[in-house]
């Protein structure tokens, strides 16, 4: 990194940042039970932002302009690339915004219980954990790619910023298949900071039963308007939307209306009151920033906004950078006490949840139509449309929990009153 911070006072750079990457990365990849590829990857790269600060007519504006280099690229390709960024850092213009106040600190280590084996030990760990779950005769893990990554990060600034971290990560995806009475697909993905063999296992055993009941639904619901319930990778999505109305991407160019202090839930909430809190991912965001925990809405108040460098200084908050996890408080009910007089949807083709007018929509795969004694009916087809302004305010969060890369909260959230469209 020395070797790029003289590289950018000979070009006359004044202002820049640079960020530096290293990865370790163990990846296997399975078809069925049999190891069909097995890769060991380190690379670095770093990525260099240029700064341009320009006057015209009294008003002051700062340009910015990226450029990605690494260790085998000669001084003189490099010089070339910032002399490039310099010229284009000079065109795009923004109103003038002050960076964020410099950082220093010593390697931090992200403390995860990941820490404490080597790569191909967690990996080996996670594939017997996914692997002691596939023995079902009627479904099966068609193929399975997973990947543990040791991240080593670095970030420099001119205005002495100075920090870096190590954290591990395992990611991966899988196919369960079954093939009677039809054959059918399931696609999985996961992405974990800790040791989760038992968060695989239950992920891996649902999908393989969710697949099997798939294979067998033909009947889609009746049209009408139900108590959707949502569970496990889909319940991140509706608090998501939150923490994006929240970021000042959405509040700068007047998308959202949200502030601190405000009530965003209503004064008539007779479901669960939303209680979140941001949760770093990182010691450090992408833009040198310290991330620590800091509370987000309590009782359905606003207490942060959240967002980049530049757009905070815009409107006026704390640069405190951008969250991607959020913590959630579970609720009361049971999961299987939710089960009851509801359409649960295990999965669809797709679920959106949109930040700019609150909708949530997708197409049902799969979904269990409970009667009021706990009876399920399997399900397919039709479609789910609500919006979460209306849902809001009559939530049910389960008391069961997950925890995620990106989340930490209920396992399931029930949703009252939605459209459904169906035969």
């Amino acid at each position: 990194m020395d070797r790029y911070v003289e590289l950018l006072k000979k070009c006359g750079v004044e202002t820049w940042f640079i960020r530096e990457e290293g990865r370790n990365t163990v990846e296997l990849y399975f078809i069925k039970k049999n190891l069909d590829m097995r890769r060991i990857n380190n690379t670095v790269d770093s990525t260099i932002s240029v700064y341009a600060d320009v006057e015209k007519d009294g008003t002051k504006y700062r340009g910015c302009s990226d450029i990605i280099v690494d260790s085998s690229m000669k001084d003189e390709e490099i010089e070339r690339r910032i002399m490039d960024a310099k010229y284009a850092a000079g065109f795009a213009l923004n109103p003038f915004y002050e960076l964020p106040a410099p950082e220093k600190s010593e390697c931090v280590v992200k403390d995860s219980d990941l820490n404490e084996k080597s790569l191909s030990e967690i990996a080996e760990s996670f594939c017997t954990a996914v692997y002691s779950e596939d023995n079902e005769t009627s479904s099966f893990i068609n193929s399975f790619e997973l990947f543990v990554r040791e991240i080593h990060c670095r970030m420099r600034s001119s205005q002495g910023t100075d920090v870096s971290y190590v954290k591990r990560k395992v990611s991966g995806e899988f196919v369960a298949q079954s093939k009677e009475p039809q054959d059918v697909e399931t696609y999985q993905d996961f992405d974990f900071d800790t040791m989760a063999l038992s968060e695989i296992k239950k992920l891996v055993k649902d999908t393989l039963a969710l697949t099997k009941d798939r294979a067998s639904a033909t009947g889609m619901p009746k049209k009408g308007e139900y108590d959707v319930l949502l569970s496990d990778k889909y319940v991140p999505q509706i608090f998501a939307f939150y923490a994006e109305r929240a970021h000042a991407a959405y509040i700068y160019p007047g998308y959202s209306n949200y502030e601190v202090g405000k009530n965003i839930q209503g004064d008539e909430v007779s479901g669960e009151y939303l209680d979140m809190d941001f949760v770093p991912s990182n010691p450090f965001n992408e833009e040198g920033i310290k991330m620590v925990e800091r509370p987000f809405v309590k009782e359905g108040v606003i207490k942060t906004l959240h967002g980049t460098q530049r757009l905070s200084y815009y409107i006026g908050i704390p640069q405190i950078g951008t969250y991607d996890k959020l913590r959630v408080r579970v609720g009361k009910s049971a999961f299987d006490d939710m089960k009851k007089n509801c359409l649960h949807v295990v999965n669809f083709s797709d679920f959106q949840v949109d930040a700019l007018d609150s909708s949530f929509k997708g197409e049902i795969r799969l979904a269990y139509l409970y009667d009021d004694k706990g009876n399920k009916t399997c399900l397919t087809g039709g479609s789910v449309n609500g919006n979460l302004m209306k849902s809001q305010t009559e939530f049910e969060f389960s008391k069961e929990s997950q925890k995620l890369s990106s989340f930490e909260g209920p396992m399931a959230v029930k949703l009252k009153n939605v459209a459904v469209a169906g035969e």
